[in-house]
């Protein structure tokens, strides 16, 4: 397939290239604003983040593919109380794994990690009424953890350069520059800030994309 080829289909079925595109062009975090919470609370760090990723690693796609095989006949609300049961069986063998090979490196985030047992990140795929195959809940289920955890490590590594100046615990700047970002609320600020340049991102790589179509129609190229 040609460039020219190539950028006619992706802007026709611009849904769908969207939806594939977990990781750019549909983030899950700074494209749909999901699992906000846990990150803006503990993603302060580059190690803080790797856990918070390892757990997606080993919750999403489990889940997600527990529930396509098991609630493909219940109804919206019988899946809003099984899609979170799931999630939390799930999290409990995934929680004792991390333990059993990180030690206490992973029950450092306290409360924070059994959040994402209920954050829409893992359990926002209740409420489709869509039946769900079992190859697409593994695909889908993974391109969604590759989004979050590519989110996850870069906004732990820029909380953690601005609040004290270290990059995964060395340092790299003797003056911590924004020390709020440590904290939640400077959590949250730089997730909309990132969100924000995400967005502009997306939307200047689709506009390149009709400006190369147009060109190629004009015959300029």
């Amino acid at each position: 397939m040609d460039r020219r080829e190539k950028i006619h289909n992706e802007l026709l079925n611009w849904d769908n290239t969207v939806r594939k595109r977990k990781i750019t062009l549909s983030n899950p975090v700074f494209i749909k604003g999901l699992a906000l919470a846990p990150l803006a609370l503990a993603a302060t760090t580059v190690k803080n983040s790797f856990i918070l990723s390892v757990m997606v690693i080993l919750l999403l796609t489990p889940t997600r593919i527990i529930t396509s095989l098991i609630t493909r006949h219940m109804s919206v609300p019988l899946k809003t109380f099984f899609y979170p049961l799931v999630s939390a069986l799930v999290f409990g063998v995934a929680y004792y794994g991390m333990y059993k090979v990180m030690g206490t490196w992973a029950l450092s985030l306290g409360l924070y990690l059994p959040v994402l047992v209920v954050d829409p990140l893992i359990v926002k795929n209740f409420e489709k009424t869509r039946k769900e195959s079992f190859l697409y809940s593994i695909i889908n289920g993974l391109r969604n953890t590759g989004g979050f955890v590519v989110a996850c490590m870069l906004l732990g590594a820029i909380r953690e350069l601005l609040a004290f100046g270290t990059f995964a615990g060395k340092k790299i700047m003797a003056v911590s520059l924004l020390p709020m970002a440590q904290h939640s609320f400077g959590g949250f600020l730089i997730i909309g800030l990132m969100s924000a340049a995400w967005n502009v991102g997306v939307k200047a790589y689709k506009d390149k994309l009709e400006k190369e179509a147009a060109a190629y129609e004009s015959g300029v190229k």
